[in-house]
């Protein structure tokens, strides 16, 4: 066979394989540079949402506060914690502050966030729990409540009894005019 042709079988697979470990590198690198800014960002964003929290009247009273929460799995118990951004006070109310950036994440009707403002109500108990939207440098305030399903049955048997009577008085002016 022509040394050629030996040539190109291995220059082709060297080069294939020089290429599989530079793009191996290059995107370790890429991920490693992403998420290094993405923690650089979240610095950022903390620092800012500290100083946007005291130009609001906060006083700041703890960074990244640790709560221990014990979660039962068939009966045995697990601790774990939650932690919070920022434990911050107002008028004697101590609130937790949650930080976000990103127009999804930083929405309290989108799942993760909504479930991680519960975890911190169930865990803290706070007077009060502030999203710090760090998109718009807005602080909102959010509270939760399960809707009460016994005012719909309530409502649900004022409204049967207004039709009974209404039935009830149709049937005895029919029955008063002799048509039945």
């Amino acid at each position: 066979m022509d040394p050629y042709i030996y040539i190109s079988i291995f220059s082709g697979i060297g080069g294939a394989a020089a290429g599989f470990v530079l793009f191996f590198f290059f995107n370790k690198a890429f991920i490693s540079f992403k998420m290094s800014r993405r923690v650089e960002l979240g610095q950022i964003s903390q620092e800012e949402a500290e100083n946007l929290l005291k130009r609001k009247g906060f006083r700041i009273v703890g960074k990244q506060k640790r709560a221990d929460i014990i979660t039962y799995v068939d009966g045995k118990p697990n601790l774990g914690y939650v932690q919070a951004d920022f434990i911050v006070e107002k008028n004697k109310k101590m609130y937790v502050a949650e930080v976000k950036a990103g127009e999804m994440v930083a929405s309290p009707t989108e799942p993760s966030t909504r479930r991680q403002l519960l975890e911190y109500k169930f865990a803290y108990k706070p007077m009060g729990i502030l999203l710090v939207d760090m998109t718009d440098r807005s602080i909102h305030e959010i509270d939760f409540e399960l809707p009460s399903y016994s005012d719909e049955r309530i409502f649900k048997l004022i409204l049967w009894t207004l039709i009974v009577i209404i039935l009830l008085g149709v049937l005895w002016i029919f029955t008063s005019i002799k048509i039945i």
